[in-house]
């Protein structure tokens, strides 16, 4: 198995690539086709009334990959095809994979896999027969046309998305909770990825996208979620903290660390609190210029993080730096 392990992206779903998929056949097929029994793990696509409905489609930011090296990054496009109802339909890759379908053959594995920041951010990475990563996957997935790479470790379905953002709006829509048993003791991989995502998801809506103690925001032109903040649980879920937006701060990836480290909280008057301890040593004059900075609130006074939160995370991780 490819081991890619970047923790921005899910796991893995495959297929055996068919001769049309490469384009090498007589029709020219124009794309890869996407199996209906893996079409849940790709992004979702609007709703179609009925099958002769018209074609809907979204772009996606695709990085193709060829043996374990990158070829392109390119924008494509994920279709649901209904040829109005004249023949069934079906769901396709297409448009601007060229680097990777002219490389490919019939009975190659083509994986596949999404952002865990940005459903339309994906890899494609072609796993070619005769090499020995094409062997190893192979003897893994046996004689399977398609599937899920790792299943004890499945990829997030839409369902599952779509149900964990229901979850968390259930806990804005009630009073604010920092701790949770049942997040803590109740949760396969899969709903911690999704619940995860959804709480990301509200937090960046609640800061508009900025961290939380600069105000800082990041954003790629090459996705419109793709952005560089972290979702910092101020009470770990370990420690039995909850989804709820009062339970969280948006931050950059260095001051998500920082925090998780207690070399950086936040004070009871709600400004940044950086212990002497850290403000003294050479190299850390960043940490020490946010010092008595105000802490920026999220836009709903609810889903502002709480006192009790903040409290505990001053005791049991700012407290052992002083």
């Amino acid at each position: 198995m490819l081991r890619l392990r970047e923790s921005m992206f899910d796991t893995f779903v495959y297929k055996r690539l068919a001769n049309n998929d490469t384009g090498k056949a007589a029709g020219h097929q124009a794309g890869i086709v996407i199996p209906k029994a893996i079409s849940d793990f790709f992004p979702s696509l609007p709703a179609i009334s009925e099958a002769s409905g018209p074609t809907v489609d979204a772009e996606l930011v695709a990085d193709l990959f060829v043996d374990g090296s990158k070829v392109s990054t390119v924008k494509t496009r994920y279709q649901y095809q209904t040829w109005g109802g004249t023949r069934s339909p079906e769901r396709r890759l297409t448009s601007n994979l060229g680097a990777l379908r002219n490389l490919a053959s019939a009975g190659d594995i083509l994986l596949f896999r999404k952002s865990l920041d940005d459903d339309y951010c994906v890899q494609l990475h072609l796993v070619r027969r005769g090499t020995k990563e094409f062997e190893r996957l192979e003897a893994h997935v046996g004689t399977s046309t398609w599937g899920v790479l790792d299943r004890e470790n499945p990829p997030l379905t839409n369902s599952q998305i779509s149900d964990s953002l229901k979850y968390v709006q259930k806990q804005i829509d009630g009073p604010p909770t920092v701790f949770s048993d049942e997040r803590a003791t109740n949760q396969t991989i899969s709903m911690r990825k999704a619940r995860d995502k959804a709480f990301r998801r509200n937090l960046l809506i609640q800061y508009d996208y900025r961290c939380a103690f600069t105000g800082r925001k990041f954003l790629s032109p090459l996705g419109t979620s793709m952005i560089g903040l972290d979702a910092a649980h101020v009470v770990p879920v370990a420690e039995r903290g909850s989804d709820h937006p009062a339970n969280g701060l948006t931050l950059t990836k260095e001051l998500h660390w920082a925090f998780d480290q207690g070399m950086v909280g936040v004070a009871r008057d709600r400004t940044i609190l950086v212990p002497s301890t850290v403000r003294n040593i050479s190299g850390n004059e960043f940490l020490r210029d946010l010092h008595g900075r105000p802490l920026r609130e999220a836009k709903d006074a609810s889903c502002r993080v709480s006192e009790l939160a903040l409290e505990w995370h001053r005791y049991n991780r700012v407290a052992r730096m002083r």
